[in-house]
């Protein structure tokens, strides 16, 4: 592949005194994706914001094509053509597909001086969408898409950039196999063209299919660098945590209650069409589907964060008619949403705060809040969550995005609601934590809580679920008991 596009040597970036980047030297070469693996919080964001200049380094050299460089913000290393596409993806809501993914890159009319040729831009996003197998039109607003919808934009919106340098941070967390396929496409496109890559992901089985080298970091450094190929599961997982994940779904089998909840005939729009269902207490129902099936709807039908168009939904043999969350909360529903940064951090609270927030009336006393009991439950869940650095009074937005995503869970499992909804819990979380969500998902059942698990990993909806729903065009395409489910089936059922 030739000399290094990029090499860094020695990086150091403190921190604070429970974390810091120590001694990192690692290089890219022009045309390889070279993946970048470790636990929530060892370093893999904050170690490229240092490269695309969202930080600057304490210690070490950065050199691009040989020469050294030290960006001063995101916009200088844009200009050198090293550019990054975060987690959640940065879209404007107000401007359509097509402005957003050629933001940067407008087609110009000189003609009769209009300043934009929207109809050569949207033909060019059409032409880039087909090429790349995107079904968004490039017409409709950002602020109109589902979560994974706008993942896919914003990988389209990175290939069209003039880029020499690529990161990609958890590109595929919530997308199902079809829509990851996409995206490996969008990646190996890049990479064809010479483009560097750094691909972050918490997904093991990702780096055979589209990494050409895996660097491991634990713990702010580099616990190992190795090609494609070199090292199995169980390895990895022992180079990202130091012990062994011999259980990846503790999956415990309780005996079922009565039934909690009714769905009958529920329309919404012209998303969801006559989905009814049932679920009962100790149950962990999965429901999957492909982008834009409806299952995401569906939750916020629930949680009266959408209203149905019809159809009736019964908790515990009582109409439930939610106008707003709150209802939602005070009948014993909790809803853990699919996007984090949209809908459930508060980034500029401390983890105190965002993690009792849906718990105040356990702490409410005669005097107003017993905060002492407070802070302990609070350090009870950060210790079973393997929550990290994990002080309650530090600030949300300082902590990664895995580490927030368990604060979130935590605050709705701290809750002690009677049905949870879980959207996509573990998006972008590591290996080792997702074991401890699933662990508390068994403690929440053995407790008598019911549990809706939705998510596009199929694997998680094999290993933890009692039933599977997949949702085909807003309409149940089957209901699966466990023991007939399977990846075969479920693929099928979604696409038809």
């Amino acid at each position: 592949m030739g000399a290094p596009l990029l090499e860094l040597r020695s990086v150091g970036k403190y921190f604070s005194d429970d974390f810091s980047l120590r001694d990192i030297s690692l290089d890219l070469r022009p045309g390889e994706v070279h993946v970048l693996i470790g636990q929530n919080g060892s370093g893999k964001s904050a170690l490229m914001k240092a490269v695309c200049g969202v930080f600057r380094r304490d210690a070490g050299d950065i050199l691009l094509d040989g020469r050294p460089v030290d960006f001063a913000s995101v916009n200088e290393a844009r200009e050198s053509g090293v550019v990054m596409q975060y987690q959640n993806a940065q879209l404007f809501d107000n401007l359509s597909v097509a402005e957003n993914v050629f933001f940067r890159r407008a087609p110009q009319l000189r003609l009769f001086s209009q300043p934009l040729d929207r109809y050569k831009q949207h033909e060019d996003c059409a032409a880039l969408f087909g090429r790349l197998g995107i079904t968004v039109s490039p017409e409709d607003l950002v602020s109109r898409l589902g979560y994974t919808q706008r993942l896919l934009v914003s990988a389209a919106q990175t290939s069209a950039a003039d880029a020499r340098l690529i990161v990609f941070d958890e590109p595929t967390a919530g997308m199902t196999d079809p829509e990851r396929e996409i995206l490996f496409a969008i990646v190996r496109e890049i990479r064809d063209r010479g483009v560097g890559v750094f691909y972050i992901s918490h997904k093991l089985d990702e780096i055979r299919k589209i990494g050409d080298r895996v660097t491991v970091l634990h713990g702010g450094k580099v616990s190992a660098s190795l090609p494609d190929g070199r090292a199995g599961r169980e390895d990895l997982i022992r180079m990202m945590t130091g012990g062994t994940c011999s259980e990846r779904y503790p999956r415990l089998r309780v005996e079922y209650g009565p039934q909690v909840l009714s769905v009958e005939h529920l329309r919404s729009g012209d998303v969801l069409h006559d989905v009814s269902f049932s679920l009962r207490r100790g149950e962990v129902l999965g429901i999957t589907g492909l982008m834009g099936s409806g299952r995401t709807r569906l939750a916020n039908c629930l949680f009266g964060q959408a209203r149905p168009s019809g159809g009736i939904v019964l908790v515990e043999g009582k109409s439930a008619s939610f106008g707003h969350p709150a209802e939602a909360l005070r009948r014993g529903i909790a809803l853990i949403p699919e996007d984090r940064d949209k809908n459930a951090a508060f980034h500029n609270q401390d983890i105190l705060q965002n993690m009792s927030l849906a718990a105040l009336d356990r702490f409410m006393g005669g005097s107003g809040l017993d905060t002492k009991y407070m802070e302990e439950l609070t350090d009870e869940y950060i210790d079973s969550f393997g929550i990290r650095p994990g002080h309650p009074s530090d600030i949300m937005r300082s902590y990664s995005g895995g580490n927030q995503q368990k604060v979130v869970v935590a605050r709705w499992f701290m809750s002690l609601c009677k049905i949870f909804i879980m959207d996509e819990p573990t998006r972008g979380v590591d290996a080792a934590a997702r074991i401890d969500i699933y662990n508390a998902m068994n403690d929440l059942v053995t407790k008598g809580a019911a549990i809706i698990l939705i998510s596009s990993d199929i694997e998680e909806i094999l290993g933890m679920c009692d039933r599977v729903l997949v949702i085909a065009n807003g309409k149940i395409a089957c209901d699966l008991p466990r023991a007939e489910a399977t990846s075969a089936k479920i693929i099928d059922y979604a696409s038809s």
